[in-house]
């Protein structure tokens, strides 16, 4: 007589489950930047995304045609996500001190609330390939423009001295984004943070020392 198996018959592997094309673009969207954030710019393929999603490969490329596209994609999700924040900010607050505060207090927060585009964005910042460097360069050249804009209608209202360069102390502002993305990743005290961010916007719109008003 032939015996019976005890064994549990073996699992089967469940199919993702079925998604308008729209839904399946956002999941792919975000487990790409899942793997973007953990992988670096460099090295995440579509086989890792196709692996966060539980999909097959061919998926994820029907979805981003080549490396390149998914690149792009990932990078103009970024770009979307941290322009809308800075413009949004930026609407808040009277004076130009209160606006730039606005703005890097959200980017403090979002470092915390949203910490996989962040690293995103802190990958891509040094980047400095052919391929997505130029994409950088235009967003951070968007957010300098407009801050100059704010500065210097700051000047025209009298809150700001007009020995202060515009251009100048914009990109003190936006160079204060990698100090701090890295004091709220290494878990530095929120006063800490504070401090940081009151004393770098009231720096850069402070005049230099030996410099005359015109």
């Amino acid at each position: 007589m032939a015996s019976v198996s005890n064994a549990a018959p073996a699992k089967r592997l469940g199919r993702a489950p079925r998604l308008a094309p729209e839904e399946r673009r956002e999941q792919l969207m975000a487990c790409a930047l899942r793997v973007f954030a953990r992988r670096g710019i460099g090295a995440a393929r579509h086989a890792e995304i196709a692996a966060e999603a539980g999909v097959a490969v061919p998926t994820v490329f029907a979805y981003f045609q080549n490396r390149e596209a998914l690149v792009h994609e990932v990078l103009s999700d970024v770009d979307r996500y941290l322009s809308d924040m800075v413009w949004t900010a930026a609407g808040e607050g009277e004076t130009v001190f209160e606006k730039l505060l606005s703005v890097v207090r959200a980017f403090a927060e979002r470092v915390e609330s949203d910490p996989d585009r962040m690293k995103i964005w802190l990958n891509w910042s040094t980047a400095m390939r052919d391929e997505v460097w130029p994409l950088y360069e235009d967003l951070q050249r968007r957010v300098i423009v407009h801050f100059v804009e704010l500065i210097r209608t700051g000047q025209k209202q009298g809150e700001v001295e007009p020995a202060v360069n515009p251009e100048v102390a914009a990109y003190m502002v936006v160079g204060g984004g990698h100090m701090i993305a890295q004091m709220k990743f290494t878990g530095r005290a929120p006063a800490d943070v504070e401090e940081y961010l009151e004393t770098l916007v009231l720096g850069a719109l402070h005049p230099r020392s030996g410099v005359k008003n015109a």
